[in-house]
Order: structure tokens, then sequence, then C-alpha cells
């Protein structure tokens, strides 16, 4: 039984009015890493656009943009040491090291018509993008396997469309896929972050 009668409960002390929290609170660290992963993701893309070019036009400063180019496996991988370590990072930098170097290489053998050696390429530049995809998901489940290698596929199908364009002549195609490119590029940066928060989050509790 109610040990309360009529209507009117006792009375209860006042509590101070607890401030109102935003839905969507987003702490500094988080933004740091998505801008992060977003800048190395662009960086990728837009080097990687001027290392095919300098490759299909044979520019002076192929050596230059080509090193440059590589520094961003390194960059991507010390993106991953603050939370796995040096082993990881390294391994992970080696990984996408050899993403950009097969690239060069195929593109290389696709100006001088060497279609066996494309061929050969190819095939383990999709065998890198399975590796790619297996390890982000063996260090953060939160990564889906075959989201990710699902992306990785479509990255690479535009990258070799973006060469052909180039070696073509077909700028104005080109300039469209790259702008697909640039896009896919973010939702993989955005991808990796996002496990990352899930992974962990005491890291990045709003201060």
């Amino acid at each position: 039984m109610n040990q309360f009668y009529g209507n009117v409960l006792p009375m209860q002390p006042i509590q101070p009015m607890q401030p109102m929290q935003p839905i969507n609170c987003y702490s500094k660290g988080q933004v740091e890493l998505w801008n992060k992963n977003r800048l190395l993701w662009q960086q990728h893309v837009y080097w990687t656009r001027m290392a095919v070019t300098a490759l299909v036009f044979k520019l002076p400063d192929v050596n230059f943009v080509l090193a440059r180019l590589l520094r961003n496996a390194t960059d991507m991988g010390d993106s991953l040491r603050p939370y796995y370590g040096d082993q990881i990072a390294n391994a992970y930098g080696n990984l996408i090291r050899e993403h950009l170097t097969i690239a060069a290489d195929l593109v290389t053998a696709a100006v001088n018509g060497e279609t066996e050696k494309v061929e050969t390429l190819e095939a383990n530049w999709y065998r890198n993008a399975d590796e790619i995809a297996e390890f982000l998901n063996q260090i953060n489940p939160y990564i889906d396997r075959e989201a990710f290698r699902k992306m990785m596929y479509s990255h690479l199908a535009l990258l070799k469309l973006e060469a052909v364009c180039l070696i073509q002549k077909n700028f104005e195609l080109e300039v469209q896929v790259f702008d697909r490119i640039e896009a896919e590029a973010l939702m993989m940066a955005d991808m990796i972050s996002e496990g990352i928060f899930k992974q962990f989050p005491y890291m990045f509790v709003p201060k």
C-alpha cells in the first residue's frame, strides 16, 4: 500500500539544474583525429595523382614527387602509433608503401606497353589491398574487413581509370574520376577514425 495518502507527495529537496548536454558532442581529440586522417588520405590521393601525371608525361620532377608520395606511407603508419605502438605502425606503413610502389610500377608498365607485367602488378595490387583490409580488421574489429576491402577495390579501379584517362589524354573525364577518388578517400579516412573512437573511447572523452 502506498504510504502516502491523498495526492500530495512529501517535499523533496530541490536539486540544482543540470546543464543540458548537446546530443552530438565531440571531443577535441576526436576532431583532431578526424582532421588528421582526412588530411593524410587527401595527401595520399593528391600526390598519387601528381605521381601518375609525372610518370605518364615523363616530367622532370618525377623523382621528387615519388619521394613525397612515399612519405605518405610513413605518415599513415605514424598516425596509428599512439594507439597501437611501433610494430603495428611500421607494419601498416609498409603495407601502404607497397600499395604506392605497385601503383607507380603499374603506371610505368602501362606507359611502356608491357601488358604481361601490368597484369602481374595488378594482381599484386589487389592482393595488397586484401592485406590492408585484413590488417586493419585484425588490429581493430570495429573496422569491417569486407567493407574496407570493397572500398579499397573501388579505390584501385578508380586509380587505374585515372591513369588510363591521362595516358589517353582524356583530361575532362580524369578530373571527374579524381573527384570520386577524393570523396572515397575521405570515407576511408572516416572509417578508420570511427573504428579508433570505438576501440579507445577513454582516449576521446570530452573535457
